[in-house]
């Protein structure tokens, strides 16, 4: 977060802030540790952790008539469905509520406060899972418990296996794909008070979608050779 020093900005434009220390030794990578600290992590290959850059947690809600769009950009959490016993497997799922996105900043302000989401007072929504049940065409129902505010409330979501193929990018690393949608009652979760459906401004059912890929190691291979350089 920006430290502000609102003083030392007014003291500098007039000309009257404090003498520099004396000039250091120039780093002589001045870029290296910047370039570091900015460096992602590496990814996670467990077969089960959901793979952070190509997760996406997305939103449409009514406004007057057509649909708005928007996403949290800071979600996390593991996805094992086993295929032949998926009663085995689990979902856990995080969204930080901080981090919505409408692509309006003081719309994403107001939906911060108390009157929505509330975020300073619940910083996180969650989703674990209870049981797994396959369906037909790689459908998994999965129901869990899913808390958003003060509210937790038991919901089956259908989560859909796209399948597991080799990572052009990482020798021996298999991908696996999912995506999942729900529909919820917002107001049911407290996000909201219904002022604004009551008005027709703002509808009150959600439509979610999740996906996700995860990166497990492929049994049995063993890398190429790096070639020489």
């Amino acid at each position: 977060m920006k430290t502000v020093l609102p003083a030392l900005l007014i003291l500098a434009a007039l000309g009257l802030a404090p003498c520099p220390a004396p000039a250091q030794a120039a780093d002589p990578q001045p870029g290296a540790d910047a370039a570091k600290a900015a460096a992602p992590p590496a990814p996670v290959v467990d077969g089960v952790t959901l793979d952070t850059p190509h997760l996406s947690t997305t939103f449409w809600i009514r406004h007057i008539l057509a649909p708005v769009a928007g996403r949290f950009d800071q979600a996390a959490g593991t996805i094992d469905l086993p295929a032949k016993s998926p009663d085995k497997g689990h979902v856990r799922f995080t969204v930080k509520t901080e981090s919505v996105d409408t692509g309006v900043a003081a719309r994403d302000t107001h939906l911060r406060t108390a009157e929505f989401l509330d975020t300073a007072v619940y910083p996180e929504m969650t989703f674990v899972s209870d049981r797994i049940v396959a369906g037909p065409k790689g459908v998994y129902n999965v129901t869990g418990k899913l808390t958003i505010k003060d509210v937790t409330r038991t919901v089956t979501i259908p989560v859909r296996a796209l399948g597991t193929k080799p990572s052009p990018m990482t020798p021996c690393v298999d991908v696996s794909g999912y995506e999942a949608s729900l529909s919820l009652n917002r107001l049911e979760y407290h996000v909201g008070t219904g002022k604004y459906f009551k008005m027709g401004v703002v509808g009150d059912t959600v439509d979610i979608r999740l996906a996700g890929e995860t990166l497990g190691q492929r049994p049995n291979c063993v890398p190429p050779p790096h070639p020489q350089q």
